[in-house]
């Protein structure tokens, strides 16, 4: 398949659109794209000559980094890269993790642990699949601060229950995430110049 190196070409791709995270002109390019797995358009991957899966350059050098849609550098971690590691990120950069939720489940993800130096954002963003509610994504956001420099770290990821409970008496109450023992795992490394 155009636009897939050869390691991508053998993956299956989410069934949920998503957005191009390419730039052009030094504006957010946003197109729709058929993937969610797929970081870049197919005009954005012509351009930059990368793969639109895993970003390396289609001429078979690595590249591991890019600019976010923030404008933070770093790196998006999708479903289908459990296991992976990320080279070459700097202090600074910024790493998204956007893994695929069942919210029919009842399950949801949360970070489990972090490496030194990688430091998680508080909170996560949910976003509906709009054609089909059952389906979403769930995206965190995990800091690379200086500790990491030099380092490997891993980011790992784990299913959990999440409930509602009350304070005494009715009172105030709040959500408690219970960690599922059969639940999906999810881990990826990150190594920091």
């Amino acid at each position: 398949m155009a636009n897939l190196c050869s390691t991508c070409q053998n993956k299956t791709a989410s069934h949920i659109t998503g957005n191009c995270q390419g730039k052009k002109n030094g504006n957010p390019c946003g197109a729709t794209i058929l993937s969610m797995d797929w970081k870049l358009c197919d005009t954005c991957s012509s351009a930059t000559g990368q793969c639109k899966w895993c970003l390396q350059n289609l001429n078979g050098t690595s590249t591991a980094t890019h600019t976010q849609t923030t404008g933070i550098p770093g790196v998006v971690v999708r479903d289908g890269d459990n296991g992976r590691t990320f080279k070459k990120l700097n202090v600074n950069d910024q790493v998204h993790i956007v893994l695929i939720e069942d919210t029919w489940s009842g399950a949801q993800w949360d970070i489990k642990s972090t490496g030194y130096g990688l430091s998680r954002q508080i909170g996560s963003q949910f976003t509906a699949d709009p054609n089909n509610q059952q389906y979403g994504t769930r995206t965190f956001i995990v800091d690379v601060k200086q500790g990491a420099s030099g380092n490997t770290g891993d980011i790992e990821l784990h299913e959990v229950q999440r409930s509602y409970g009350y304070g005494w008496y009715g009172s105030g109450g709040g959500y408690t995430y219970t960690p599922l023992p059969n639940g999906k795992k999810f881990k990826v490394s990150v190594q920091v110049i």
